[in-house]
């Protein structure tokens, strides 16, 4: 079996003090950050440090060092100032890491911000296609306890790895990323690791449940085409197949997870199953930082579900009379 071409990377990113929106594809996107130093390496499937890349990089968006930034990395103006060009310092990076590289970061944070740096930059945006959170193969191994930190740095104490390097410098941190990923079965957690699908599935289709017609709607640009692409937004009924008619009150649940209860014109007030309505469900998930993914399924409601569903759907609708009393009145007085 060929080797993999595995990168580790860290990024340090500027933040402006005022927001910056750019458009993609039609659409405003909020900046999350300009890149201003790039630490990689490269590893074997046991972990071993293959090759280190680090760069320093000057921003054309966010020129002045926010001074959160300066505390949390020790960075200066003058590294920023003296930093490789930015689309020049990303392309370099982007080369090194060659077109089959398959990412992995601690956390979910890196990638989307690469990712918009790239586009901004002119650069193809569309690498890297796949990447893992080492946070979640660390803790197939480390179940999460009570009180326990998940930051790399609490992390690395708990493992006792040798803390003779500084945290918050991004090749110093990518290197102890090496450390924890050697004490870990990394191989195994690789092979382990759930697909985008299996992710969604997992965090929408939450046991116990009786879910049905899973399906998932990617590439969008828009947060809420799932509530206006009919190819989207229109569910079957799991028993006869018609055409669902959802509530017009919508739930959130959790992160980005929305659920309502659509009825069966053929099936309601019958003795069938979907007679009494069944929920329909969304997780929304924007894992590259400028696509949506949209996973939706119906779910059977057990009378259970029915009971909660109401009381929260009345408390949904007292607190919108409310905002709209309030508003009609802040208008009265103006």
């Amino acid at each position: 079996m060929p080797q993999r071409n595995l990168v580790l990377f860290d990024l340090e990113w500027n933040i402006g003090y005022q927001p910056y929106t750019f458009n993609y594809q039609g659409v405003q996107q909020t900046f999350r950050g300009e890149i201003i130093e790039i630490g990689a390496v490269k590893i074997d499937e046991d972990g071993n440090v293959l090759d280190t890349f680090s760069i320093h990089l000057r921003p054309r968006i966010f020129r002045k060092l926010q001074h959160h930034i300066a505390k949390v990395t020790g960075l200066t103006q003058e590294d920023l100032d003296n930093g490789d060009p930015i689309v020049q310092g990303l392309r370099r990076f982007m080369q090194w890491c060659g077109p089959d590289a398959e990412f992995a970061e601690w956390g979910m944070d890196d990638v989307p911000v690469l990712k918009q740096n790239l586009y901004l930059c002119n650069l193809d945006e569309s690498r890297p296609t796949v990447w893992y959170d080492l946070q979640q193969v660390f803790l197939r191994e480390h179940p999460r306890k009570e009180g326990e930190g998940m930051t790399l740095e609490s992390v690395v104490t708990r493992l006792g790895i040798p803390m003779d390097r500084p945290f918050h410098d991004a090749l110093s941190d990518t290197l102890y990323t090496a450390d924890v990923c050697r004490k870990l079965h990394l191989r195994e957690g690789l092979a382990a690791y759930p697909t985008e699908d299996e992710a969604l599935r997992q965090s929408l289709c939450q046991t116990p449940g009786d879910y049905r017609d899973f399906k998932i709607f990617r590439g969008y640009v828009e947060q809420y085409a799932w509530r206006v692409d009919p190819k989207i937004s229109r569910a079957q009924c799991p028993v006869c197949g018609a055409d669902l008619t959802p509530d017009d009150i919508w739930l959130k649940r959790g992160s980005n997870s929305w659920y309502t209860l659509a009825q069966c014109p053929r099936c309601a007030g019958t003795g069938s199953e979907a007679g009494k309505g069944v929920f329909q469900r969304y997780k929304l998930a924007r894992r590259d930082g400028l696509h949506w993914s949209f996973a939706r399924c119906v779910q059977m409601p057990t009378a259970e579900h029915l009971a909660r569903w109401e009381k929260m759907r009345t408390q949904q609708i007292e607190r919108m009379q409310a905002r709209a009393e309030k508003q009609a009145a802040e208008k009265a007085e103006n």
